[in-house]
C-alpha cells in the first residue's frame, strides 16, 4: 500500500518559528512507510532544502506570499494546483488567518478532509491585527471541517464551541535530543568562554513584541547589578533584533550577552544554561518551554502562558506586570539552578505523540 500523503500548509521553513518547529518535529518522526508530509509554503525555498525533502519522498510547492496584492495570483495558482493534484484527501493548515482562503479553495475542489490547526491563544499583539484576525477567524467554519489545537485553550480561542471536539496534539519534542548532558554543558560553556561558576540565563524565541525581549534585558540588567559575572544567551532572530542589540549596548551589557541568532543547536545551548526565561505577552503552547524543562532547567515563565505547559517541579509562573527587579530577585535567589537532571513526560515525547497523530490521520483518511 502506498503511503498516505498529507498536505501541510505553512508560511516557510524558517527555524525561527515555533509553529515550524512543531511541524518539523512531527515530520521527522512520522512513520514514512505509512505517511508522507508534503508542503505548501509561501516564501522561496533554497533548492538544496527542497532536495532534502525530496530524498524523504516529500514534495514542496511554493505559492505566492499571502498578501492582498497577491490575492488573485494566489487563488489562480492554488486552483491550478488542485486541478493537477487530485491525490490529496487530507490538507492540514497551520495558518488560521488565511485558512478560509486555502481551505476554501480546497473545499471547492472537493478535498474531503480540511484541518485547521490552532497554535495560539490570542490573535495578535496589536489592536488592528486583532480586529483583522478575529474577522478572518470567523470565516474558518466555511472552509474547514476538522479542528486541531496544541491545547484546550488554543482550541477554545480559535474555534469557540467547535473547539470542544478538536483533536489536541501536544507540541512534543525529541526527548533524547534534549536530555541533559554534562559533557555538552562543559563544551558549550568553553566555546562561549563561560566558566562553570557563572550564572547563565537563556531564552529561545523570535525577536518580536510577543516574546518581550526588552523586558528580558531589563531583568538581566537587574541580575548583573547583584551578580556581575552573569551571562545571558539569546537564541533567535526577528524584526526587533537590531533594537534589542542597541538596548544591550546602551546598558553596557554587550560583553555579557551572547546573541546567537537562528541556530540548529538549540539543544546544545540549553545544556549550557542554568535558568530559562520566557516573559511572553501571549503564547499558545511554547515548544521552547518544553525543551527547556526536558533539559532540566529552572524555568521562569510569564503568567500569560498556559500552565498546562508545566511538567517540571522547577517551573515557575511569574506575574508579567511585576517589575524586572522582582523577576531578577527570583532568579538571584533560586537555590536549585545548578541541579540538573532530565525531566520526562510522555505527553511531550514526539515518538508517543507522533503515533497519536498517525492514528488521527488514518481515521480521517477513511472519513
Amino acid at each position: 500500500m502506498e503511503p498516505i500523503r498529507i498536505l501541510h500548509v505553512i508560511e516557510n521553513f524558517s527555524l525561527n518559528n515555533g509553529v515550524n518547529s512543531v511541524v518539523m518535529n512531527y515530520y521527522n518522526h512520522i512513520d514514512r512507510s505509512r505517511f508522507i508530509f508534503d508542503f505548501i509554503v509561501h516564501e522561496p525555498v533554497p533548492e538544496e532544502n527542497i532536495e532534502r525533502f525530496r530524498k524523504n519522498g516529500s514534495r514542496v510547492y511554493i505559492m505566492p506570499q499571502l498578501r492582498v496584492k497577491n490575492l488573485v495570483a494566489y487563488i489562480i495558482k492554488l486552483a491550478r494546483f488542485f486541478i493537477i493534484h487530485k491525490e490529496y484527501r487530507i490538507i492540514h493548515g497551520h495558518l488560521p488567518n488565511a485558512a478560509f482562503l486555502y481551505l476554501g479553495i480546497a473545499r471547492l475542489f472537493r478535498i474531503p478532509v480540511r484541518i485547521v490547526h490552532s497554535h495560539n491563544e490570542i490573535s495578535a499583539d496589536t489592536f488592528l491585527k486583532k480586529v483583522r484576525n478575529n474577522i478572518l477567524n470567523l470565516l474558518i467554519p466555511l472552509a474547514a471541517n476538522q479542528y486541531a489545537a496544541c491545547s484546550r485553550n488554543s482550541a477554545k480561542y480559535l474555534f469557540g464551541k467547535r473547539g470542544e471536539s478538536a483533536f489536541l496534539l501536544n507540541n512534543a519534542i525529541d526527548t533524547g535530543k534534549f536530555s541533559y548532558s554534562h559533557d555538552t554543558r562543559i563544551r558549550i560553556r568553553k566555546e562561549l568562554n563561560i566558566s562553570e561558576e557563572q550564572l547563565v540565563i537563556g531564552h529561545v524565541g523570535r525577536f518580536c513584541p510577543q516574546k518581550n525581549h526588552a523586558f528580558i534585558i531589563d531583568v538581566f540588567f537587574e541580575v548583573c547589578s547583584i551578580l556581575p559575572d552573569s551571562r545571558l544567551i539569546l537564541i533567535g532572530d526577528g524584526e526587533l533584533f537590531t533594537a534589542i542589540e542597541r538596548k544591550v549596548n546602551s546598558l553596557d551589557l554587550s560583553n555579557k550577552v551572547v546573541l546567537v541568532g537562528v541556530s540548529d543547536r538549540v539543544n546544545e545551548y540549553l545544556q549550557a544554561m542554568d535558568i530559562f526565561i520566557l516573559p511572553s505577552l501571549f503564547e499558545g503552547f511554547p515548544v521552547s518551554a518544553v525543551e527547556a524543562q526536558m533539559s532540566g532547567l529552572v524555568c521562569y515563565l510569564s503568567d500569560n502562558i498556559n500552565p498546562q505547559v508545566s511538567f517540571s517541579d522547577k517551573t515557575y509562573f511569574l506575574n508579567i506586570k511585576e517589575p524586572a527587579s522582582a523577576w531578577a530577585q527570583k532568579i538571584i535567589h533560586c537555590n536549585n539552578a545548578r541541579e540538573r537532571r532530565t525531566v520526562y513526560d510522555p505527553g511531550f515525547d514526539i515518538k508517543v505523540q507522533a503515533k497519536r497523530l498517525e492514528d488521527y490521520y488514518l481515521h480521517l483518511y477513511h472519513y
